[in-house]
């Protein structure tokens, strides 16, 4: 019998195509309900989401929409950081396949989370949850946010309502690393770099990511031990991201994401099936780990430069996902698709991002 798992995420398109090429039979519930995720997916459900979280009365009644008879498990990606009590809600009714809800509060609350680096000797940027008295040069942030758009300069003498923290911007090249664990032990599956792309009112809004970037084998090093520090503490499984800023021999942990990462998409080959890994690591084991390509691949999400509406008869070329339906309206600085480009080394890849951009504006006329 094929198995039927549910994932749920802002932008579930890589793992309801992962999982559909594993054999899974795949409900989707996604913020975008784009073409990708629709070809790929038995049913896919579209959900509302604002001020970093689902809208919890409609994602409930989506599930109860769902056959539930035959499903295997609930799988999630981003978007329940900021609400681990709807991934609880949604823990009573179906078998969660990743971290507890109870975890992903630990880990997503700043104020659990930076007490447990502090306890653990990892160091990170100086954060505050009082009022500054001088400002300049500090961030401010909240609980749960995800894609940077939470992300803001801190004020002088500014009351932080509750959920948001004051974070002392740090200088360097922001990391990431994807990793699995089996909850004690963890494997390494690459090493990445991001970048924004900012406007006036979002600074920090993301932008792209590469994967296997040219990292020094020492900042490796530190980040693997990092990750199994905190694994080792809050017993994290299956896929999870760790954040982080490198500056020469400094690295400094901003966050870890304790779920299906975006950066997924950028290890996952016909060869090797990631969707495989994080449920085999979230039963409990690692004996299979596969071989991950060196390549690297590149990510950039085009966002609208103002209000679009897409033709029906529009062209993609075959280096774009997350494709809107024809005739979609897309507001400004709303995302549009991703542009993907591969390449022996991450220079290349991200040079081919570049060119695909200018290519993907003269096909929309922008």
């Amino acid at each position: 019998m094929i198995k039927k798992v549910i994932i749920a995420a802002v932008s579930a398109r890589p793992f309801v195509k992962a999982a559909s090429m594993a054999g899974y039979d795949v409900v989707a519930i996604d913020v975008f309900a784009d073409a990708d995720t629709q070809r790929a997916a038995s049913e896919v459900f579209k959900v509302s989401y604002a001020d970093s979280g689902f809208e919890p009365r409609q994602f409930l009644e989506i599930i109860k929409q769902i056959d539930l008879k035959d499903v295997h498990g609930f799988v999630y990606g981003s978007g329940f950081e900021a609400q681990p009590e709807l991934l609880q809600r949604v823990a009573e009714i179906l078998p969660i396949i990743g971290n507890r809800p109870d975890v992903v509060k630990r880990i997503k609350r700043a104020r659990d989370f930076f007490v447990l680096l502090d306890m653990l000797d990892i160091p990170h940027p100086e954060v505050s949850f009082k009022p500054l008295t001088n400002a300049n040069g500090w961030l401010r942030k909240e609980d749960g946010g995800s894609g940077g758009t939470h992300v803001v300069s801190a004020s002088s003498g500014e009351l932080l309502a509750e959920g948001l923290y004051f974070q002392k911007a740090t200088e360097g090249t922001p990391v990431s690393m994807l990793f699995v664990s089996d909850g004690k032990n963890i494997r390494e599956i690459g090493f990445n770099q991001q970048w924004v792309s900012p406007i006036p009112e979002k600074p920090y809004r993301y932008g792209g990511i590469v994967g296997n970037a040219d990292l020094q084998d020492s900042s490796k090093e530190r980040l693997f031990h990092i990750a199994k520090k905190i694994t080792n503490e809050v017993g994290l499984v299956g896929l999870n991201s760790l954040d982080a800023i490198v500056n020469e021999d400094n690295i400094w942990i901003l966050e870890i994401n304790p779920r299906l990462s975006s950066t997924f998409d950028l290890y996952q080959t016909p060869d090797v099936n990631l969707f495989d890994l994080h449920i085999q690591a979230c039963q409990g084991t690692l004996n299979e780990f596969p071989m991950i390509s060196k390549r690297s691949k590149a990510r950039q999400v085009f966002y609208a430069p103002l209000d679009l509406k897409i033709p029906s008869h529009t062209q993609w070329p075959e280096w774009i996902a997350d494709i809107p339906l024809p005739n979609s309206d897309i507001p400004k600085n709303q995302p549009v698709c991703t542009i993907l480009a591969d390449a022996e080394k991450a220079e290349l890849a991200c040079d081919l991002i570049k060119k695909r951009l200018k290519e993907l504006c003269i096909l929309l006329k922008i």
